[in-house]
């Protein structure tokens, strides 16, 4: 039997995808509201590799909790990507961006999610969504029919605080301890170093240095577990 009393999930490119994610997103949302724009994902994606709260994940944010506050700051972002390749963004554009992002019929589950999470739910094990994502997430794991399997999905957004920081993950932790718990998902530093050094257990997934590792792979080794050290993302980045 395994000793898991909770496993961990990352949200995209574990358990769903947006093609595109972000720069994509501003694209489309172009095409809805200033058509012929001219503009290419190419164009803005290097204008958006920073200032997300991703990407300080050393610090704290409790003043972005609020999903409108979330939003605004996002909003800058936005912006700022715009100006970069001569568009002024207004409140229409905005809108549509946020209204797309947060769109759950743009979020495709992998083939294996529900296997994977069907598995786990027959052993006992609870499950936790732990994400680096937007306010409305829980919406967005719920249209896709997933709150059938997790007890709690928890969004950087909501807790003011991203991964790797240790204090997300005491947050989805809860009561239960560390090495009862396991973290799986695709990002080494965010997922795999952060779980790590909070404690738990990890499994790297869907990353080209995961050897291979899918969710089918991911909750096999967590219910085959005996004791002995797991996956970790030292191991499976080899």
């Amino acid at each position: 039997m395994t000793t898991a009393e909770l496993v961990v999930f990352d949200f995209d490119g574990t358990l769903a995808h947006r093609p595109g994610l972000w720069s994509k997103c501003l694209v489309d949302s172009l095409d809805t509201t200033r058509a012929g724009h001219g503009i290419a994902v190419e164009d803005l994606r290097p204008h958006l590799r920073s200032g997300f709260p991703w990407h300080r994940p050393e610090d704290v944010h409790p003043e972005l909790n609020d999903p409108e506050a979330w939003w605004d700051a996002i909003n800058i972002i936005e912006t700022d990507a715009y100006a970069a390749v001569g568009v002024t963004a207004d409140d229409e554009l905005r809108r549509a961006v946020r209204d797309r992002y947060c769109d759950p019929e743009l979020f495709e589950l992998y083939p294996d999610t529900i296997p994977a999470l069907e598995r786990l739910a027959a052993s006992g094990v609870r499950m936790t969504i732990l994400s680096n994502h937007v306010p409305e997430l829980a919406s967005i794991v719920t249209h896709h029919d997933l709150d059938r399997y997790v007890d709690d999905v928890i969004t950087s957004a909501r807790i003011g605080v991203e991964k790797p920081h240790p204090k997300s993950f005491r947050i989805a932790l809860g009561a239960i301890r560390p090495e009862r718990a396991w973290m799986i998902g695709d990002n080494l530093v965010a997922d795999i170093q952060g779980a790590e050094a909070a404690g738990m257990n990890s499994v790297f997934v869907r990353h080209p240095d995961s050897g291979g590792c899918d969710l089918l792979c991911a909750v096999r080794a967590v219910l085959s577990h005996s004791g002995d050290p797991l996956i970790t993302g030292e191991q499976s980045s080899r």
